[in-house]
């Protein structure tokens, strides 16, 4: 049974389709904040909209993981996560496809990460 969290809302019983639906969904603003998690205990959390969100794994309390763009300029992206303003580096700032292929492989492979996206331990 996966759990789907989205802006306060919970489907405990979610397909991949549901959790599709609501990443695609986010438009960084009435609609920020998608949590998935796995009877396993792990949590893929994705943020923001509509043109860049932010995606992270979460294996234990200790352990998270984001997807990363290399490509993106130093610095910060500002974007609304969970109806709070946030400026994280802006490599972390990834479009709805890689959140999507994140979220895919996470489901799939029982809180996996994807290999065909890069990851980093962000702090």
């Amino acid at each position: 049974m996966i759990a789907l969290y989205v802006d306060g809302r919970v489907d405990l019983d979610a397909r991949l389709e549901d959790i599709e639906a609501a990443i695609l969904g986010l438009d960084g603003a009435a609609r920020t904040l998608v949590v998935v998690e796995l009877p396993s205990g792990h949590t893929l959390t994705v943020g923001g909209g509509p043109d860049k969100v932010v995606a992270e794994v979460a294996t234990s309390r200790t352990e998270h993981w984001c997807v990363v763009d290399r490509s993106r300029p130093a610095g910060t992206v500002e974007m609304v996560v969970g109806g709070q303003r946030v400026q994280p580096p802006a490599r972390v700032g990834i479009d709805k496809e890689a959140a999507l292929e994140a979220a895919r492989a996470f489901v799939s492979g029982d809180g996996a990460r994807s290999a065909r996206l890069e990851w980093s331990v962000e702090g």
